[in-house]
């Protein structure tokens, strides 16, 4: 596990740190989200577009919010203590001790128990978390777009004042990605220089 030490870090750096750290994030799970489509995200994105899109994702979707909060609290306690109550419930069983070179282990911990500086860990199982969370919500929509019908959520006015309703995909400051109905083939309209208006469409009372 990587340690840094506090004592040599400055507010500026950790602000630098959370930049890169977002930057990374946002291209790495947006890339993988929109490749499951078959689109090359990088090709229609910025710097700036991955950085806020995991604030963005997170602040839109509180579910999402709540799950990768309560994944995260799990895997904090997890590591901060379960895992020694755990090795330590363990150690003293019989056919534990016979799998396992108990000597060996106890140090492992004991080392372990020492770090007081989890936060590059806690970062990277943040990153995991967010990264399968996005992969398993690419899949998930893929698999739900191309065995169920597609329902347009949004109108499209364009600069012709023609009008298409379409089910969003995603979006970011340059474009506007979404599925046609009848079509199981993704689409990019550039926002700036195609579109006039998105409008919301109300959802339709059973």
């Amino acid at each position: 596990m990587i340690t840094i030490e506090k004592d040599k870090l400055g507010l500026q750096d950790y602000f630098y740190i959370g930049y890169l750290y977002l930057i990374i994030m946002g291209i790495i799970s947006d890339a993988i989200f929109y490749g499951i489509f078959g689109v090359s995200y990088l090709n229609y994105t910025t710097i700036l577009d991955a950085l806020i899109s995991p604030i963005s994702l997170l602040t839109n979707n509180w579910k999402i919010s709540l799950f990768l909060a309560l994944m995260f609290g799990l895997m904090y306690l997890y590591f901060t203590k379960w895992m020694f109550k755990l090795y330590a419930y363990l150690r003293v069983k019989k056919w534990y001790q016979k799998v396992y070179n108990i000597e060996k282990w106890d140090k492992k911990y004991e080392v372990l128990g020492k770090k007081k500086n989890i936060l590059p860990g806690m970062m990277f199982i943040f990153f995991l978390l967010f990264v399968s969370m996005r992969t398993g919500m690419g899949i998930g929509m893929k698999y739900k777009y191309t065995n169920k019908e597609i329902i347009p959520n949004y109108t499209l006015v364009f600069k012709d004042n023609s009008k298409l309703d379409v089910r969003k995909i995603g979006q970011n400051s340059a474009y506007f990605f979404y599925f046609i109905p009848g079509e199981k083939v993704i689409t990019a309209a550039p926002i700036s220089d195609n579109l006039k208006q998105i409008k919301v469409l109300e959802k339709q009372k059973k």
